[in-house]
């Protein structure tokens, strides 16, 4: 059992579980703890009537338990009972048809989690309730940690399961790829779980694939492995101790996690390393590596040729002696503030990289106008004007012949308004390429904020504000929240 709690503990954890109530608009919520034994124990509770099944201990050999446990490494919803009918019945009781996780997890540690249910108004969970869940579920770990209930929370560790901004260490696309192969064969017949290690310079990230989480002492091992294999082929890898570990779950059919198998795999500037867990005598370790590394080597030729797309754009925008600095800066930003919209709304790699090379290359069409005497004019007149209305054209022609499947026309249209009142064609809503969509609203954040525009800067809040003024009109509604988000708003 948990030791008894004082009143401002219990004052505090209540407030906690409140204001989760009201974030998630769950109509019902109850925190649980671990206690001695294993067991989540339960500590306070809102929402719930007396004759609803509310446990108050969730011991191992409840499927609630098991459910916690698959789930500890980020928020899980389960809207249909009937996949999982055990649970189903827990539900059924409590008059319930919809269960939110949320794990408390204090370095690396379970310390226990909150059980919500349905939300007012029969809402679904989806992603952004999620997001929501994880920083609060995050506060009340902080709140654990400062009343002696969990240990303090370690400085935030990048990590491999959300991608991060293109400057300050990204993860190449090659690795994402990866990523995703590893989680499908981890799904494999005689595969009990894949381990994926990225080091780069003295931090290693290790992305573990499995069904159940692994134990302290199985982290280690599959550390201890890869250590021994690469120093063998002379890689000098960081100290366990610094190694970061992220789970992600996955239904694997094998559970035995007996043997160790692993590859270095070669080729780019990182160094990864895969290892897989299987049952003694298991006979998919050969194949299960032999693929992750010819996928390595694609997804490396694949980067390859991504990288030299990108050299061509640049030289596309300045392809000769004379430079345009401004062009070139507000290029970049514009190419870099849309890549990271896109990957906050989780494109695919192929509309991620559209997107990209479209920012960059927007404003092509100035070079082949009166660049000099139009970029830059905050005031142009009526002929100016329609010069400079000439520029997606003109770069949409230039670009006709690149092959790049849609980039012409997201160039084209990259100055259509989602009211129908832009130009070239006066296309409205939907009808408006995702990626011009996307490349408008970038452009028009860089001007308004840039130190190098032709405007006078402003700050990024009251940029946000003119935009959001303009969300339905001038700009795709749905866009204006994930740039404020891209922003950190």
């Amino acid at each position: 059992m948990l030791p008894p709690l004082d009143p401002e503990a219990v004052r505090r954890l209540k407030e906690a579980l409140y204001r989760f109530l009201e974030e998630l608009q769950a109509t019902k919520a109850a925190l649980y703890l671990v206690g001695e034994g294993g067991a989540f124990e339960l500590v306070e509770s809102y929402g719930f009537g007396r004759k609803e099944a509310l446990l108050a201990q969730v011991r191992p050999d409840h499927p609630l338990f098991h459910w916690v446990r698959r789930h500890r490494t980020a928020p899980a919803v389960l809207a249909d009972p009937a996949s999982e009918p055990a649970l189903g019945e827990l539900l059924r009781m409590a008059g319930s048809s919809t269960l939110l996780t949320v794990p408390l997890v204090s370095q690396d540690t379970l310390v226990g989690f909150v059980d919500a249910r349905d939300r007012g108004g029969r809402k679904p969970y989806g992603p952004e309730e999620l997001r929501i869940a994880k920083r609060v579920g995050e506060n009340i770990v902080q709140v654990l940690a400062e009343l002696g209930l969990a240990a303090a929370p370690p400085p935030p560790t990048p990590s491999l399961e959300r991608r991060e901004a293109p400057r300050g260490g990204k993860f190449p696309q090659a690795v994402e790829t990866l990523a995703g192969v590893c989680g499908a064969l981890a799904q494999g017949e005689g595969v009990a779980g894949l381990a994926l290690t990225v080091v780069e310079g003295a931090t290693a990230r290790c992305l573990l694939f499995s069904s159940t989480p692994l134990e302290v002492q199985e982290r280690e091992a599959i550390a201890r492995h890869q250590l021994e294999l690469a120093a063998a082929a002379g890689h000098k890898l960081p100290p366990v101790e610094r190694w970061s570990f992220v789970e992600r779950a996955v239904q694997s059919r094998e559970t035995r996690r007996e043997e160790i198998r692993s590859a270095l795999l070669v080729g780019g500037e990182l160094t990864v390393l895969v290892s897989l867990l299987a049952g003694s005598g298991s006979q998919a370790a050969g194949p299960v590596l032999a693929t992750l590394s010819g996928v390595w080597e694609l997804a490396q030729r694949e980067q390859t040729a991504r990288r030299a797309a990108r050299n061509l754009a640049r030289i596309l925008l300045e392809p000769g002696d004379v430079s345009f600095p401004h062009l070139r800066q507000h290029s970049q930003a514009v190419s870099e503030l849309a890549q990271k919209m896109a990957q906050e709304l989780g494109l695919s790699e192929e509309e991620e990289e559209l997107v990209t090379l479209a920012g960059y290359l927007h404003d092509l069409g100035m070079r082949e106008l009166d660049y000099q005497r139009i970029y830059r004019l905050d005031r142009p007149m009526e002929a100016e004007r329609r010069l400079y209305q000439r520029h997606p054209v003109v770069g949409a022609r230039i670009l006709e012949a690149s092959a790049f499947p849609g980039l012409a026309e997201a160039v084209r249209h990259h100055h259509e308004r989602w009211d129908g009142t832009g130009y070239p064609q006066r296309l409205a809503g939907p009808g408006i390429p995702l990626a011009s969509r996307i490349v408008h609203l970038a452009e028009v954040y860089d001007v308004l904020t840039s130190p190098s525009s032709y405007k006078r800067p402003v700050s990024r809040d009251q940029a946000l504000q003119i935009i959001e003024k303009e969300a339905g009109k001038q700009f795709d509604p749905q866009l204006v929240p994930v740039l404020a988000r891209v922003v950190g708003a």
